[in-house]
């Protein structure tokens, strides 16, 4: 079995700057995790920190204190390798700092919120939704830009939610976490104002553990019945509270995110840092919750059940629960070597390519159709798909030579693209196929952007098929009702 390729994040977390990035990573790992070695190297995590780190990741490295100059020699040094995968979250890792550490690894990934210094990166994701590739400084050739809530990375716990419990919560209930560190300690505030409405019955304050006034709020809480503390929650346990809670009050960040992904209903954010700004402004911008400051007015209104009810179901609309397999797709694709061939729509001049192909008899073995195909019923097919404008028919070819290599096309049916693809006998065994697969799709997302799902069936003895699937990062769906006999159905999601 080959080695897997080893993920590097990198992120730091403490009361001061609270714990974002490194949540934000965690999820990420645990994403990735069966796919990937995922290492994990962050200065001065807290013993709490650490072991949520180590118990997602397979090694934590403890890298020694310096500034963010110093870094790059050192982790040379001591963690990376040249097949290595990077991943950056954190304000420090400015464009120096990326192009001292690119030269030293096969990707580099960075999830960012600002979009406030060029990047040199492979990849750069933004949760926030709304952000387009015109305010990022990408300076890598083919880089790519993932923004919005279908590329975020949310625990598990917060995407697998049972929809016959999910939306009865009582927005009397009310959920306040401003991020596990508050840096600026207003969960008491919150609380107490909110246990001045008189519609509230209970309210449930979570905090991290690197929240500095612990102590401090348990001493006031003591005498609050209506109040119950919460500190460092499981990802498990904090799931359940969310679909308990009809309401919540959250910092602009992830924490609002798992609210909606959890089928929550009442969000009033209630930003507690600068680099919230974005996803503040997406959040209030697309319906999915309100600013906190309108919270007294709305848990008091007779309308506050329909306004809940209204934003859970833009809430379901953005937070699908296939994040997760985004993210893994795309992941995935970093791995495959930079693709050699170029894409072009297919023309009436390929018709007699198309036969000769198309009659090859390592073509038919695994075609569901094993029979050979006439001139008149080629031309036929071919005819119809080129005036199909649900068709999408596109030549992979050699730059080299301009040789067609090979051949991949779709079959739109509304939300839904079915694939088919092959590639010419010189072409083979040269690991080809996924970065077909993957280029060919992307750019039928790009033809019919309406598209959100793309299967590829593939015959279960067809397994250089399957394993091309396979590495480009399409998901065997393994349902029964998405399979034709004797075959794997594979899946892409689109955004």
């Amino acid at each position: 079995m080959a080695e897997r390729t080893r993920l590097i994040f990198r992120a730091d977390g403490n009361p001061r700057i609270g714990l974002g990035h490194v949540m934000r990573l965690l999820a990420l790992a645990e994403i990735l995790r069966e796919r990937f070695a995922c290492i994990f190297v962050i200065q001065e995590p807290s013993p709490e920190v650490a072991a949520q780190l180590r118990s997602v990741c397979e090694e934590v490295i403890e890298m020694l204190p310096q500034p963010a100059a110093g870094e790059p020699a050192w982790l040379r040094q001591h963690v990376l390798r040249p097949s290595d995968m990077l991943v950056l979250d954190g304000y420090g890792f400015e464009l120096n700092y990326q192009e001292a550490v690119r030269p030293l690894v096969a990707r580099l990934i960075c999830l960012d919120d600002l979009h406030a210094f060029p990047f040199a990166a492979d990849l750069v994701l933004n949760p926030a939704g709304g952000v387009t590739r015109e305010q990022y400084d990408l300076r890598r050739p083919g880089a790519r830009l993932l923004a919005g809530p279908a590329y975020a990375p949310l625990r598990a716990a917060f995407c697998q939610i049972d929809q016959s419990s999910a939306g009865a919560a009582s927005a009397a209930t009310i959920l306040v976490c401003l991020g596990g560190a508050d840096p600026t300690h207003q969960t008491q505030q919150v609380a107490a104002a909110l246990l001045q409405l008189p519609a509230t019955e209970h309210i449930h304050a979570v905090v991290g553990s690197a929240y500095a006034g612990w102590e401090g709020l348990q001493s006031w809480a003591q005498d609050q019945a209506r109040l119950t503390l919460h500190r460092n929650l499981p990802a498990a346990n904090l799931g359940r509270l969310m679909q308990q809670c009809g309401a919540a009050v959250c910092s602009s960040s992830t924490i609002s995110y798992e609210y909606c992904a959890a089928d929550g209903g009442l969000l009033f954010l209630l930003p507690t840092a600068t680099n919230q700004h974005d996803l503040d402004y997406f959040l209030r911008s697309a319906g999915l919750g309100l600013p906190y400051a309108s919270a007294a007015n709305v848990l008091t209104s007779p309308e506050a059940g329909r306004i809940g009810e209204q934003l859970r179901h833009t809430q379901r609309r953005y937070f699908d629960g296939r994040s997760a397999q985004r993210l893994r797709q795309e992941f995935a694709a970093l791995t495959l070597p930079d693709f050699s061939l170029t894409l072009r729509p297919a023309t009436a001049a390929d018709s007699e390519q198309l036969f000769q192909w198309a009659n090859e008899p390592a073509v038919r073995q695994y075609s569901f159709n094993p029979n050979s195909v006439t001139r008149a019923e080629h031309e036929q097919w071919f005819q119809d798909r080129l005036s199909d404008p649900n068709a999408f028919l596109v030549i992979a070819e050699d730059p080299a030579t301009h040789q067609p290599a090979g051949l991949i096309r779709f079959s739109v049916a509304d939300t839904e693209a079915t694939l088919s693809y092959l590639l010419a006998s010189d072409y083979r065994g040269r690991g080809l196929a996924s970065g077909l697969l993957v280029s060919g799709t992307r750019q039928l997302l790009q033809q019919f952007p309406t598209v959100r799902r793309v299967l590829g069936h593939v015959q279960t003895v067809n397994l250089a098929s399957i394993r091309a699937f396979e590495r480009a990062g399409f998901h065997n769906l393994s349902f029964p009702e998405t399979q034709v006999a004797d075959s794997l159905t594979f899946s892409w999601e689109a955004a």
